[in-house]
């Protein structure tokens, strides 16, 4: 008998193996859901795809053309280089107006950052946490500005800083793209403020702290993520406006680096693709390198900080 169960559980082994390790056939409506979530895995990368490669076709022919020289750009539009040269970066970096435009563009941007920070931060916490008439309707208009383009207020902010005497200086850049900035960043942190439990400070309060200890010690360390998140924005902005540039400054030597980007055509009205390009990626190349040390402390912070 113990032989016959034996032979039995060795058949039943065997049968096993010869049909798949044991696992039995799918049905229909298994098989049919197995393809369903594998087609629509492939349809959800098809976007992500064409979002790869819409932001990095762009970059990689700008990397291609600054590794050219200007007769190779027009002879041969190929993405590589037939004889790489860094004879554009080396023109870029020789310009008599590239280094004092680069310490303009970063004396501007961090001033705007630090402006738009220290007056964003107050604001939004007021809108987040004190309850008073009009609060919404408040917290609505302080995104008129960023509705009003640019170009329409060139001629208002020109005449004002006429007025004021305020024509060609630094500080005249840093108030208007603070200006600029301040609805965003306060909208960001209103609502980043609102996640911020409110027991923590209660707690704080009962321990004695006072408002602006609750801010120093609370509300700013938990917040960190998005005073990162708007610093970047803010020193972009500011590194990459030109219009207001245009028309605030007259002097060479209070310009930024867009507008001596502008100014690399020439009178010629050829224009010299390698030396643009270079400039371009020179400009560009700090923030990829700053986005890629900050980004995980970004995620880490606020997957951190959200959990009440």
């Amino acid at each position: 008998m113990m032989a016959t169960d034996s032979a039995q559980a060795t058949a039943r082994r065997a049968t096993g193996r010869s049909s798949g390790g044991g696992r039995p056939p799918l049905s229909g409506r298994a098989r049919y859901d197995l393809v369903r979530r594998r087609v629509l895995q492939v349809l959800a990368w098809i976007p992500l795809l064409l979002l790869v490669l819409w932001t990095m076709i762009p970059f990689l022919v700008t990397l291609g053309i600054s590794f050219k020289s200007r007769g190779e750009v027009f002879a041969d539009p190929g993405l590589l280089p037939n004889d790489p040269t860094l004879g554009a970066y080396g023109e870029v970096l020789a310009r008599p107006g590239f280094r004092a435009t680069l310490l303009n563009s970063v004396l501007v941007g961090l001033g705007t950052t630090a402006l738009t920070l220290a007056i964003s931060m107050p604001a939004a916490y007021a809108f987040a946490r004190f309850r008073f008439a009009g609060r919404h309707l408040l917290l609505l208009f302080t995104l008129l500005p960023r509705l009003v383009p640019s170009l329409g207020l060139m001629v208002p902010l020109y005449r004002i800083a006429v007025a004021l005497g305020a024509l060609d200086r630094r500080l005249t850049l840093i108030v208007v793209y603070t200006g600029m900035l301040v609805p965003l960043a306060v909208w960001l942190l209103v609502g980043f403020y609102q996640r911020i439990p409110r027991e923590l400070e209660e707690a704080a309060n009962v321990d004695g702290c006072n408002l602006f200890k609750r801010m120093r010690y609370i509300v700013i360390p938990l917040s960190v993520p998005a005073l990162i998140t708007i610093g970047v924005l803010a020193f972009r902005e500011a590194w990459n406006e030109f219009t207001l540039v245009l028309v605030l400054t007259t002097t060479p030597g209070k310009r930024t680096l867009p507008y001596e980007l502008f100014t690399m055509q020439g009178i010629e009205g050829i224009p010299n693709f390698p030396a643009e390009a270079a400039f371009a990626l020179l400009t560009v190349l700090p923030f990829i390198f700053v986005y890629m040390r900050i980004e995980r402390y970004v995620v880490s912070g606020i997957t951190s900080g959200a959990v009440k």
